[in-house]
């Protein structure tokens, strides 16, 4: 029997005397003591000891096929016209990002404390995987940039010293600078955005089915 009526950790008022932990926290209400005197270990240790690494490598498997189901659904929009392709992404990805999450808050979540250990698990795990990819594709690109400026670069030399003097001889035509695209870059920043916010709401929703089904 529990005759405490608040929990000793967090404050949650208890309602029910047969109850052996807290519904809120998971503080342990048979012996409060001990659990009251236990120091937090810290963000990233509470982060090793409540995410799982193959929930989370699982994860990316949902994400991947939610992608392939969102590029289906969401592409007979952009070519109708209705979207555009940056909406398109931003579409995409988020959806994926979501359902991924809702598997983590409902495979990795034992009760509510676990949702940010997850979501920051999951969270980093995408914008690791993301920056990997773009740092693989630019490291490519620049390479074959680079190999290809030295290989034209000798034949581009002579054929501008033999343009050089016609060349200076023409008007010069006043330069603009390029227009920048407000609504794409608001596209760009909402884009960031909803993934950190698909990504706690997919862990959460997770969780809370978990809790009711």
């Amino acid at each position: 029997m529990v005759s405490l009526k608040f929990c000793p950790n967090c404050g949650n008022e208890i309602t029910d005397d047969d109850v052996e932990f807290c519904t809120e926290c998971g503080c342990n209400l048979v012996n409060p003591t001990n659990e009251s005197n236990v120091k937090s270990k810290g963000f990233f240790n509470d982060m090793a000891e409540k995410t799982s690494f193959p929930i989370i490598v699982f994860s990316f498997i949902i994400f991947g096929v939610f992608l392939f189901v969102g590029s289906i659904f969401w592409s007979s929009f952009m070519s109708s016209g209705s979207i555009d392709l940056i909406t398109y992404l931003l579409l995409v990805v988020t959806f994926s990002v979501f359902f991924g999450g809702i598997f983590i808050g409902y495979k990795g979540c034992e009760d509510k404390t676990f949702v940010i250990p997850n979501f920051s698990m999951y969270l980093g795990s995408i914008f690791a995987v993301v920056l990997c990819i773009l740092g693989f594709i630019f490291t490519f690109f620049m390479g074959i940039f680079s190999a290809l400026s030295s290989l034209f670069s000798g034949s581009s030399s002579t054929a501008y010293s033999s343009h050089s003097y016609s060349s200076s001889l023409q008007t010069q035509t006043p330069s603009y600078a390029p227009s920048i695209d407000l609504s794409g870059v608001l596209k760009i920043l909402l884009f960031i955005l909803l993934i950190p916010v698909a990504a706690y709401l997919g862990v959460y929703l997770g969780f809370i089915l978990k809790e009711n089904i």
